[in-house]
């Protein structure tokens, strides 16, 4: 049994009480797992703010990502080290008691918590007027890095932006990822830049006299005419003679470099929990894999230190204080990138590419192995959206371009959770999305939201199907003012079982020796809302309130009932509930003491 009630916790200022919530978070979930004996939630409201915005000084120092000791320590030398240890993970810990992830400085609750309107959606984390392509534009340096051409440029504005280009061979593709992919992340929780698709003329173009750009070997040199030219001659040209782009405004605070997949950052003091066990990290895969950014690592990933007042505690000395804010960034790979090896195009989102398996199983089979990539083709957008498809699809079995140390280690529960998110999306939300890319009308944008609407069905098959996806409890009373607890099912909203097969049941205890109650009525169904009729303690109070323990039961008719959630809730008179705890076991078996 899972032991989140850690997780109660309210939050606390000071850097030391934070290390000391977590550290107490991570004991409980060790040492709760253990046993099958269920112990109470206290009667608090759950976490939903993580402490980890405490202001601190001085700033942490930045931090160089080098790909390939990446790859080789990813692919090599952390899987062995794993398998040596045998180390098969465990449940990730900086989870509340309703089985969801506070705000914090790596998340924010967003269409987990609150519908967002497809308009929200689509305008995503841009906040104010999009980039103006009136000019002038003023490049002031070269793009630092990645594979997409481009520029860095102040506006008329004023405002600084990252402009990038598609490339010669797959126009459209790369703009479109990084300004619909942007969007798709900052409406699941996470934090990543304003993207927006842009189209210029020439002509807006300047070039500041101290521009520059950066070599591989980390010298600056001037960037020049010469430069700017290399770099248009890779943009998509439309036949009005403009530049299609994609505009990044940059991100707020100062620039630290990467953060990482795994441990912890050991110069910020709010960084307690090892990144492999946050949940918002392994649940990632499923967006990732929606929209098959393969290049989900740690070299597209951004730390930003976010500038606040100096703390009372600061030392005299100390000249600025802050805290560390966690982006996604560079999704330019999405939508089926092609490299220059078209068997290696292929495997994207299926294989490693370096992939010990894959490789046994070639050799024990001669090579003659039938794999998914093998059946890969363009479909009617031919190589714009390149081998971005819906029937090769394995929402289990998705790879990125090597293992992802939080990827590697998602659970079913941490699945379920990014799927409850994942299931908000609707058919609305993908349009308004899709709108976003700027495409010509046409079988792009048509091929485009087949495919996303298609992937996301594929996910929520998968990982609604095991943990039950019941979730956002709310009470109030019935018609006739007895206490009621409504659930949202969030297999029918995302359609992804029949609603006219759906079957509910539901079991209670209570007391403090857990008396059983019996089968609950189901008092409403309206869409995908179920509500019960709650039991009832006589002399239930403030003073001795009453525990209940509610199993709700989600199936398909004719078939074996699913796993259930398990509803904790204090009843605090004849009428007053409280629900302070959800969890989602893995089997059916009913609570004990």
């Amino acid at each position: 049994m899972r032991s989140d009630r850690a997780h109660h916790l309210a939050p606390r200022a000071g850097r030391a009480l934070a290390r000391g919530l977590f550290a107490l978070l991570v004991l409980a979930s060790s040492a709760g797992c253990g046993g099958s004996e269920l112990r109470p939630f206290p009667l608090k409201e759950p976490m939903w703010q993580d402490p980890d915005q405490t202001p601190f000084t001085p700033p942490p120092e930045e931090y160089y990502s080098p790909f390939v000791w990446d790859f080789l320590d990813q692919s090599l030398a952390r899987p062995t080290t794993r398998l040596l240890s045998v180390d098969y993970g465990a449940e990730s810990v900086n989870v509340n008691a309703w089985d969801e992830v506070p705000d914090s400085s790596w998340f924010v609750n967003r269409m987990s918590r609150a519908p967002m309107s497809p308009e929200e959606v689509a305008e995503g984390p841009c906040e104010g007027p999009p980039p103006e392509t009136e000019g002038p534009w003023t490049i002031v340096g070269g793009k630092p890095d990645g594979e997409n051409p481009g520029f860095q440029a102040k506006m008329a504005d004023g405002r600084r932006y990252l402009v990038k280009f598609d490339g010669n061979v797959q126009e459209f593709r790369a703009t479109s990822g990084d300004a619909v992919v942007s969007r798709i992340y900052h409406a699941a929780g996470y934090w990543a830049p304003c993207n927006n698709v842009v189209y210029f003329d020439r002509g807006i173009l300047r070039i500041a006299e101290d521009a520059d750009k950066e070599l591989p070997t980390g010298r600056k040199v001037p960037f020049d005419a010469k430069d700017l030219e290399e770099v248009l001659s890779k943009a998509t040209r439309m036949p009005d003679g403009r530049y299609r782009a994609m505009a990044s405004l940059f991100l707020p605070g100062k620039p630290l470099g990467p953060w990482t997949y795994q441990g912890v950052r050991k110069d910020d003091p709010n960084d307690v929990v090892p990144h492999e066990n946050r949940r918002e990290l392994r649940g990632a895969y499923l967006f990732a894999a929606w929209v098959n950014h393969f290049d989900s690592r740690e070299q597209n990933t951004l730390s930003m230190f976010i500038e606040e007042p100096l703390p009372e505690d600061a030392p005299e000395d100390a000249a600025v204080a802050g805290h560390v804010r966690h982006n996604f960034v560079d999704f330019g790979d999405s939508f089926g990138s092609l490299w220059a090896w078209d068997r290696l195009s292929r495997r994207h989102g299926h294989s490693y590419i370096f992939d010990p398996l894959d490789i046994l199983t070639d050799v024990v089979t001669l090579g003659f192995a039938v794999r998914p990539w093998d059946q890969a083709e363009f479909g009617p957008s031919g190589e714009i959206w390149g081998y971005f498809d819906v029937e090769t699809f394995d929402p289990e079995d998705w790879k990125n371009e090597y293992p992802n140390p939080a990827f590697s280690r998602i659970s079913e529960r941490d699945g379920a959770w990014a799927a409850r998110i994942l299931a908000e999306f609707t058919d609305a939300h993908v349009e308004a999305l899709v709108a976003q890319a700027r495409l010509p009308e046409g079988v792009l944008p048509d091929e485009l939201k087949r495919i996303l609407i298609g992937r996301r069905d594929k996910l929520l098959r998968r990982w609604l199907s095991v943990v039950s996806p019941l979730a956002r409890p709310t009470l109030g009373p019935s018609p006739e003012g007895a206490p009621m607890l409504c659930l949202r099912d969030l297999a029918v909203f995302g359609r992804v079982v029949d609603p006219t097969q759906r079957v509910y049941q539901a079991h209670a205890w209570a007391g403090r020796g857990l008396a059983p109650q019996g089968r609950l009525p189901v008092a409403r169904r309206l869409g995908e809302e179920v509500c019960l009729l709650l039991p009832q303690v006589a002399g239930a109070s403030e003073q001795r309130p009453a525990y209940h323990v509610i199993d709700v039961f989600a199936g398909q008719s004719g078939k074996a009932r699913g796993n259930p959630l398990r509803v904790h809730a204090y009843q605090t008179d004849a009428t007053t509930y409280h629900v302070v705890g959800l969890e989602r076991p893995e089997d059916d078996a009913p609570p004990s003491r």
